[in-house]
Parts: structure tokens; sequence; C-alpha cells
């Protein structure tokens, strides 16, 4: 674990807590925009099935907050802080530690306390492998994939597959330097590849936002479906739409198609662990959250 210097100035900034009842554990998500974050359902739950007396909270903070944020954190002692965009990166300065995982991504969505320290970790590539074992029932170690995009969300995947020990993983991304960049964090079996290679793969994951409910992507494929085999096993981490274009044409060819809820999930309920000590109820989670959506 990296110990991380902590950079602090004057700020004017002011973040704004919720005031909890005495007894109560506040843990909050922090992000902008975070009006349609799914983390507050998904931790509140987690918390009433366990009768936890934590409450969890959605806090709009920009990236010329953050400081102001976690010094907030640290004074009114918030047990656990969930990171979204734009502020993954933005975080780091002001914390005590990285764990591996953040400090090799540079991107923290999790921050936890270590006795009196701030660390933050990055959660989302071992949901990604948790969800996908845990939806399959398969051992992943050996096997092919292909990567689509190489953004955070595609780092943080590569990542934990090079340590879930997988077979060759081709990164197809449209930006060749990103693309390269992202293949560093996969090891030796790890090239960039064009979409023709996709056939060759046992597993395909989407990590761009494309078929996103409310994006200019909408409604897209990110890449034609003619690429697509009846034998692989298809992964979309957009969870909005649940079944979005992608797994909509591996369902008509046969393929295995998986949506996003469950490293959505995965990665809360590995947050929620570190948090309070305790294993996350996912599949009550998993449930809950696909209601809300549909």
């Amino acid at each position: 674990m990296q110990l991380y210097k902590s950079v602090w100035k004057e700020t004017s900034a002011v973040v704004n807590f919720p005031e909890t009842e005495t007894s109560q554990i506040m843990a909050v998500v922090i992000g902008q925009p975070i009006k349609h974050s799914l983390s507050p359902l998904i931790h509140n739950t987690a918390f009433a099935i366990g009768n936890l007396n934590w409450t969890y909270h959605a806090i709009e903070v920009s990236k010329d907050k953050v400081q102001d944020c976690i010094k907030g954190v640290r004074e009114n002692n918030i047990r656990g802080v969930s990171v979204t965009m734009p502020l993954k990166e933005a975080v780091i300065p002001f914390l005590d530690q990285l764990s591996e995982a953040a400090s090799e991504l540079q991107a923290v969505n999790c921050i936890y306390w270590d006795d009196k320290k701030l660390v933050g970790h990055n959660t989302d590539g071992e949901g990604f492998v948790n969800s996908l074992i845990a939806e399959t029932g398969k051992d992943i170690s050996g096997s092919s994939f292909a990567i689509i995009g190489a953004g955070g969300a595609a780092r943080s995947v590569i990542r934990a597959l090079r340590k879930a020990s997988v077979g060759k993983i081709t990164i197809i991304n449209r930006n060749h330097e990103k693309a390269i960049f992202a293949a560093n964090l996969g090891g030796g079996d790890t090239d960039v590849g064009t979409a023709a290679e996709i056939p060759n793969c046992k597993y395909v994951i989407n990590a761009t936002s494309i078929g996103m409910v409310g994006t200019e992507n909408e409604g897209m494929l990110p890449f034609s479906e003619r690429y697509l085999r009846s034998h692989q096993t298809i992964v979309d981490l957009v969870y909005n739409p649940i079944e979005t274009p992608l797994l909509l044409e591996a369902r008509k060819i046969g393929a295995t198609a998986i949506t996003g809820i469950g490293m959505l999930v995965h990665q809360a309920a590995l947050q929620y662990q570190l948090w309070t000590g305790m294993n996350a109820p996912i599949q009550d989670i998993q449930r809950k959250v696909i209601s809300e959506i549909r």
C-alpha cells in the first residue's frame, strides 16, 4: 500500500454534509452530477437488510471543492466514501494512502479508514471479475478477452483480468495511444487490436458508454454485430438500459449475454465490506436495482 503525502491549502469552498442521529454512522458518494446515482439505493438497501444503523447520502461535489470535501470527511467522521466522476483522480492528493489498485490505476472509487488514515482504493476491477464468475459459474483463468474501450472502466477491468491470470487480452479502441496505455496494465499477453479479432475471443467486454440511455450514443452498438459468435460470452458494463443493443444482438445468435448490473453491485459490495466488515446481500441488492431501473 502506497503512502501518499497529502497536499493541503486554504480554501473557501464549502461542502455541507447531512445531519444524522447521534448514533447513526454516515457514508456518502461524491461526484458531479450525482442525482442519478444508484449508490444510495444499493448501500441503504444493504444497511437495512444487515440491520446496521448506517445511512448513505449522495453529495454533489465539484473538482474545486474536493479538498474541502475530504476535510469534511475527516472532521465529520464519515466512515465510507464512494467516488465517481469527475473526482476519481482529483481526490488522490488529499488522502493519506493509496491501495495497490488505486495507485496503479491512479483512480479512486472508494475511500475507507485504516486506523486514523484515509485510504483510497479502487474496487471496479475486482468487482467485475467477481460478478463475471458469479454470473457464469466458470473459471476464467486462461480465457481470451476482447475489451472494447480504454477509459477508466476498461483499465480497471484489464488490470483485474491480469490478476486473475486470464489468457490473451485484446484491446480495441479508436484512440490508439490510449489503447497502448491501457495495454500496459494487462501484462505480456495483452495487445492492441481491431474489431476483426473479436470473433477469436471467448469473452467480449464493452467498457464504453456506447448504448447508454441519455447519451448521444443511445441505441448504438460499440461494434458491428457481424463480429459476434454464438460460443461467446458478451458483457456490457452499461447497465441502463439493462438490455443494451449489444446484449440484444448477442441473445439473437445464442451467445451468453451478461448485463452491467453485476459489476455495479459487486464493486459496491466490496466497498460495503471494507466499511462494515460484513458481506453484502448481493442478490437482494441486484433485485432492488433491477426493479428501480425497469
